[in-house]
């Protein structure tokens, strides 16, 4: 059964992690005095000092033992102040202790156990506390501390990431245990703790062995052979930088020459000069890293293909590279690449350039025209459109087709009023056929309601002019049938006759008056104000007795809007969105004016713009960044909701406008 190396407290839990190089201070202990003997621990000290002088770059003159009775307590405490004595600042430091460990609850306190030590009496045994402040006194670039014994753990103080970086200092330990017994392995074998270290380092082949490689190793073999975890940690208070010791192997000059030529790589001859500064290969391993180095930054070059590259090349490796006429070919294609490039971007800016000031040209000419056609100018705003759609460029909006169908309106309307005015100059001249026909023609570019008027207002009057003239015709008639004499007539006769005359001239007198009053012959023109001609009054045929069509969404809209409140919709509460956001009372008392041409013009304290819309049923959209399809949820005559949702860095909000007929 194997040995356990330490009494006075069963296995816990508690862990931290350390580190440290040159030197080897290597203790210990099989054959105590007043303690259970172990059987492995002088064994391992050995061995572990064995490999370090035979693979490594330890020499025999640097290793001191203190084995079974030479290990007391004043030996230990000696062998750390020769240490100090003899260490230099770049010099490094392992101390391997294999022993006894001791554990005391009541002062929390860890111990090493010398040879002579008594288990009652604690006067001999070494405290962890001044173990580490005498490692802390030594001036060395790396102390690594190695202790294979019960309830080493407690040594383990702090814990942090190693810079797998030798030039800063380290001041580590690794323990084969927390704060637990552990074993000493089967008689005349190692304990597995041991086991573990010499394993690794005996075989490793690697000529550079980091702390942390090792350390990584032996807590996974350990933790497979034993029930026991050990850890690792650094001393603190210390002058460690967060580096570590690196075990070198102890290999053949010639033979780590012919591997190194065999490899052929610069890491490689890198490799032997750090083993071998003063090696009689130095020399060529130089001329090997510089030529390898040319064809690696070669190669490095050709697979980024940049200018500096090229340039970086030609300059470290002239006038003698091996590679310098391609390099220069290659530079100055690149070169040559680079100056075509920028003439194109050049090319590109200046084509934008000039793009975005025709923009602003085509958006003057569009809005101008927008505005002559609004105040019925359709000479003047025809040719504005004219002049938009020759600056128009694919992307521009309007769109071409909007600016080619604005120009045909125009001309439609101009001949609509050429015929109108026609009609209208006949009317005044009492040529009601003639004014039929001009208006006639009118109507047949634009089905408008007040030319039918005025065509049927001609109608009548030519209707009015043919009773007048049958009127006057019958008139003479009866004047010449009163006053024909008849001699023989008795006097009351005439007297009859002349009452039944006042009786039918009374009767026609009525009946003129009747007719008068009805406007039958009334030659006035109906007094139509010209400049309403394309009123919507006048867009519906205005039949007597008839029911007028109820207006659509889309009749309803046209017109100005003033928005009066703006609220935001969430889960179907309209909540006052200017309370949460401030710059939305901007467009409290914004006029909003529809057009029928798709166009909305909006107005502010700040100026107007123009804004393109569309309709479909109760849906709208406006053309306006951030802004989607929304819904107008009611309108009449007076009054105006819809919802637009509208997304911005925070997500989509519903936003309800309600706005007032302006």
């Amino acid at each position: 059964m194997a040995t356990q190396r330490g009494f006075g407290r069963q296995e816990g839990s508690n862990t931290s992690p350390n580190s440290g190089k040159n030197y080897l201070l290597t203790i210990g202990i099989d054959n105590y005095l007043h303690w259970q003997r172990l059987s492995n621990a002088v064994k391992d000290a050995q061995e572990f000092a064995d490999v370090l002088t035979r693979q490594y770059q330890f020499e025999a003159g640097d290793i001191f033992t203190l084995y079974n009775e030479q290990a007391t307590e004043a030996n230990i405490y000696q062998a750390l102040r020769d240490m100090k004595r003899r260490l230099e600042p770049l010099d490094n430091l392992i101390v391997y202790y294999s022993g006894h460990g001791h554990y005391d609850d009541e002062f929390d306190e860890g111990y090493w156990i010398p040879v002579n030590a008594k288990p009652d009496d604690e006067s001999n045994f070494i405290s962890n506390a001044n173990i580490v402040k005498r490692i802390n006194a030594l001036d060395t670039q790396h102390t690594l501390l190695i202790v294979d014994s019960c309830f080493s753990g407690s040594l383990v103080v702090q814990k942090r990431n190693a810079i797998p970086d030798e030039r800063f200092k380290s001041r580590r330990i690794l323990t084969s245990g927390r704060y637990e017994t552990v074993s000493d392995g089967r008689d005349g074998e190692n304990s597995p703790f041991s086991a573990g270290l010499l394993t690794y380092l005996r075989k490793n082949t690697s000529p550079k062995l980091d702390t942390t490689s090792v350390i990584k190793y032996v807590k996974d073999f350990v933790f497979t052979q034993a029930k026991q975890h050990p850890v690792d940690g650094r001393i603190q208070n210390s002058a460690d930088e967060g580096g570590e010791f690196v075990f070198y192997l102890r290999r053949d000059e010639e033979a780590v020459w012919q591997e190194v030529c065999l490899a052929d790589k610069v890491v490689e001859y890198r490799n032997y000069i750090a083993g071998f500064p003063a090696g009689k290969y130095v020399a060529a391993a130089n001329r090997k890293i510089n030529l390898l180095e040319e064809d690696e930054v070669w190669s490095s070059v050709k697979i980024n293909d940049t200018e500096l590259g090229y340039e970086g090349y030609i300059s470290k490796y002239s006038p003698s590279g091996k590679y310098l006429t391609e390099a220069r070919e290659r530079l100055s294609k690149l070169r040559e690449n680079r100056h075509e490039r920028q003439k194109a971007q050049q090319e590109i800016a200046a084509r934008e350039s000039e793009r975005a000031q025709l923009r602003l040209a085509f958006d003057e000419l569009v809005k101008s025209a927008e505005r002559l056609f609004g105040e019925r100018k359709l000479e003047e705003a025809r040719s504005k459109y004219r002049e938009a759609l020759q600056t128009h460029l694919p992307g521009f909006a309007p769109t071409q087709e909007y600016l080619e169908e604005q120009i045909n309106l125009c001309q439609s309307n101009l001949a609509f009023l050429a015929h109108y005015e026609n009609g209208k100059a006949a009317l005044q001249q009492e040529n009601y056929r003639l004014a039929i026909e001009y208006f006639q023609e009118a109507l047949k570019i634009n089905n408008n309601a007040k030319v039918e008027k005025l065509i049927a207002h001609c109608q009548q009057q030519m209707q009015n002019g043919q009773r007048k003239t049958s009127t006057r015709s019958g008139g003479a008639q009866t004047r010449s049938f009163a006053g024909t004499a008849t001699p023989d007539a008795p006097k009351r006769r005439i007297g009859m006759w002349i009452g039944v005359g006042v009786t039918l001239c009374f009767l026609l007198f009525l009946l003129f008056a009747a007719l008068v009053n009805e406007g039958i012959f009334d030659n006035t023109l109906p007094n139509y104000d010209d400049t309403s001609i394309y009123d919507d009054d006048y867009t519906d045929d205005p039949t007597p007795g008839s029911t007028p069509a109820s207006p659509t969404t889309a009749d309803l809209l046209m017109g100005t809007w003033q928005v009066s409140t703006i609220n935001v919709v969430r889960n179907g509460v309209a909540y006052n969105a200017t309370a949460e956001d401030q710059s939305l009372l901007l467009l409290i008392g914004a006029v909003y004016n529809f057009q029928s041409n798709g166009i909305v013009t909006l107005s502010t304290e700040f100026g107007s713009e123009n804004i393109y819309y569309s309709l479909n049923g109760n849906n709208i959209y406006v053309q306006a960044p951030g802004y989607s399809t929304g819904t107008i949820n009611k309108i009449d005559r007076q009054s105006l909701q819809l919802t637009l949702p509208f997304t911005n860095y925070f997500g989509t909000h519903m936003l309800q406008f309600n706005l007032v007929r302006y």
